[in-house]
């Protein structure tokens, strides 16, 4: 390797065990080896795995009621964006209602009763108590000495006042009931004639909205002019709110149109909920207009080619936003008055059915009594009054003593249990509500108002917005990566568009298809962008490791003799980033070296060189020679080193 230029007469040479042969030299040959070199740096070395699949929803959930029930009310239609938590449909609640209306009941009862016990032995309990004992001691003594004239004409005016008490309750209920029948006929006759009243006017501002946007010949005509008057910002949420400003009115109308004065209350209540919701959307979309109007005033506008059309919609647009609103809180109290006669009448009558229930149990009470003393005491009672006396005496005794801890223990035990019963009531009530369990578009619908829901039964999905990329990786790859590792992704369909991400799943267990290996990796995208949709193929670069300041070479420069891993340098060499290369006086110098990361290009050296170390990437061996001689030894990456006198320029 000194001599650089030499003269060779040799015939055929084999070195045996040294893994290197000499082919031979018909001639004499002039050899000149040039060197191809670069100078160590340092730099940053990423590794990385790529990867292809496809775009996907982050999940799609399916909406199942807890509950079984007549749909009262449905709050959303297919293709419309909800928020999670938001009400898609109200399910007949009554039974719940009263349920929860009962367990409320008793819980106060129980902790009354508890309040009782904590609360210490005055006056007046200890004076109750013996008050009850003297009276059964009467009670008894009169059944012993049997019943008089007078007590069989007190119970006998007992019997009649509960007969008038019952007569006065059941028309009292009769009332009630035709009371909340009518007001909830009347609140939904008004909100009727509000609806119609919020048609009159809607008609005239859906047309002014219509103008804003554009011509009969271009809807958003105008909308180019706006940008540049103003800036897209304000135009997309514009056009977005008209959008479902159009299609909630034209829901509400057509609900409108097949209805009339006639309708059942529960048509009149989806049609003012209906209008209800698209007068909110209008006033949505005014003010999105108005806002847009107030930058367009302050950027100026006199120049521009629709300055009429600006002029004209500035002189609208408030008296639409009055308007409007005017409506929306018309129609929002008529919504409340439908809704707090729903919410009062089940209680009013239920409170009427009690009075109804206790009036009837008096009567039967002063009825047993009458005939009790009309047909004297019998054994039975006399025992009974007997045990009554003994009881009450229990109770005074137990007064005097005060309360112990095992009836407080037990009364508490008793709270809970109707505390627990009143949260499984409200649980209940709420099922009745169907609300979404993520944010989403409303997909697959299948259920309406006055149908009955399933309970476990799907009636539609939710398709979240955000996108995630599935892709496989074989066993090599797979080993090489891991959660939160970074992410460049790429898409066929979309050409000047790279989005982030980051690994957020990778499969544990592998499929076998071929007798190859595959793990499936989900990556989360940082931005969604409007373009990409569900399906799309797309490529993926992920970063498996970055090291920073760390001395790179290229990787073909590292060789290997063995287990020993190497590079050539060139001592008192000026770096020269030619293709031709130079020629040294003195050979390169093997110097043993430490790989650290490697990629596809370039590997870091951990020990062994420095910065500034001029090493020989390629060496270039010219002769002109018809017929050359080459040496072989094995490489850093398999296969062997060449170099020799083959024609032309032979990289080593």
């Amino acid at each position: 390797m000194r001599n650089h230029k030499k003269t060779f007469m040799f015939g055929i040479l084999f070195l045996a065990g040294s893994g290197v042969w000499m082919g031979k030299i018909i001639q004499s040959n002039t050899i000149e080896t040039r060197y191809i070199v670069e100078a160590v740096e340092k730099g940053t070395l990423v590794t990385s795995v790529t990867g292809t699949g496809q775009i996907q929803g982050e999940s799609e959930i399916s909406v199942v009621p807890e509950t079984s029930g007549k749909v009262i009310q449905v709050a959303v239609q297919n293709g419309q964006y909800v928020q999670e938590g938001e009400v898609l449909a109200v399910l007949d609640s009554t039974d719940a209602t009263k349920s929860v209306r009962d367990a409320r009941l008793s819980l106060a009862s129980a902790k009354l009763s508890l309040q009782k016990l904590f609360a210490s032995t005055d006056t007046l309990s200890l004076l109750q108590a013996e008050n009850a004992l003297a009276q059964a001691k009467r009670t008894l003594t009169d059944l012993q000495n049997g019943s008089d004239t007078q007590d069989i004409e007190n119970a006998k005016d007992a019997v009649a006042r509960a007969e008038h008490d019952l007569d006065q309750a059941k028309r009292n209920l009769d009332e009630v009931q035709t009371t909340s029948a009518q007001e909830l006929i009347s609140a939904s006759e008004e909100g009727y004639n509000t609806v119609a009243e919020s048609f009159t006017a809607l008609s005239d501002v859906m047309n002014d909205l219509a103008d804003v946007m554009g011509t009969t010949t271009d809807e958003y005509e105008y909308i180019g002019y706006y940008n540049l008057l103003a800036g897209s910002s304000y135009t997309e949420k514009m056009v977005t709110d008209y959008k479902i400003a159009q299609n909630t009115y034209n829901t509400a109308w057509n609900a409108y149109r097949i209805s009339d004065q006639n309708s059942d209350t529960e048509t009149k209540e989806y049609l003012i909920d209906a209008t209800l919701t698209a007068c909110k959307n209008i006033s949505n979309t005014l003010n999105d207009i108005q806002t847009l109007l107030n930058t367009i005033q302050e950027q100026g506008y006199e120049t521009s080619a629709i300055a009429g059309h600006i002029d004209d919609v500035i002189a609208v647009i408030p008296g639409d936003i009055v308007t409007v609103n005017g409506h929306i809180s018309s129609l929002q109290s008529a919504s409340d008055t439908i809704e707090r006669t729903n919410l009062n009448a089940p209680y009013n009558i239920a409170d009427a059915e009690d009075v109804v229930t206790e009036a009837e149990a008096t009567l039967i009470s002063a009825q047993s009594t009458l005939a009790d003393l009309e047909d004297g005491a019998d054994p039975d009672e006399v025992i009974a009054a007997q045990e009554d006396v003994t009881e009450k005496e229990q109770q005074l005794i137990d007064i005097q003593a005060g309360t112990s801890v095992l009836d407080v223990q037990s009364q508490q035990l008793i709270v809970q249990e109707r505390q627990n019963t009143l949260n499984d009531a409200l649980e209940a009530y709420e099922k009745n509500t169907v609300r979404a369990p993520i944010s989403g578009t409303i997909a697959n619908w299948t259920i309406y108002q006055g149908q009955i829901a399933s309970s476990g039964t799907s009636f539609a999905t939710i398709v979240a917005d955000n996108f995630m990329a599935s892709i496989s990786l074989n066993e090599v790859d797979i080993a090489r990566v891991q959660k939160e590792n970074r992410v460049n992704l790429t898409f066929d369909a979309i050409d000047d568009l790279v989005v982030t991400g980051r690994i957020k799943e990778i499969d544990a267990i592998g499929i076998v298809s071929s007798n190859v290996v595959s793990y499936g990796v989900l990556i989360g995208l940082d931005t969604q962008d409007e373009r990409v949709r569900s399906g799309m193929t797309v490529s993926t670069t992920i970063t498996t490791n970055v090291k920073q300041d760390v001395l790179v070479v290229p990787s073909t420069a590292i060789k290997t003799q063995g287990s020993v891993l190497f590079v050539e340098v060139l001592d008192g060499a000026s770096e020269i980033r030619s293709s031709q290369g130079i020629v040294s006086q003195t050979s390169p110098r093997e110097v043993v070296v430490e790989v650290g990361l490697s990629n596809d290009t370039n590997s870091e050296i951990v020990s062994g060189l420095k910065e500034g170390d001029l090493i020989v990437t390629r060496t270039i061996t010219q002769t002109n020679a018809s017929e050359s001689t080459t040496s072989s030894s094995s490489s850093l990456f398999g296969g062997t080193r060449t170099g020799g006198g083959f024609p032309g320029d032979i990289p080593r």
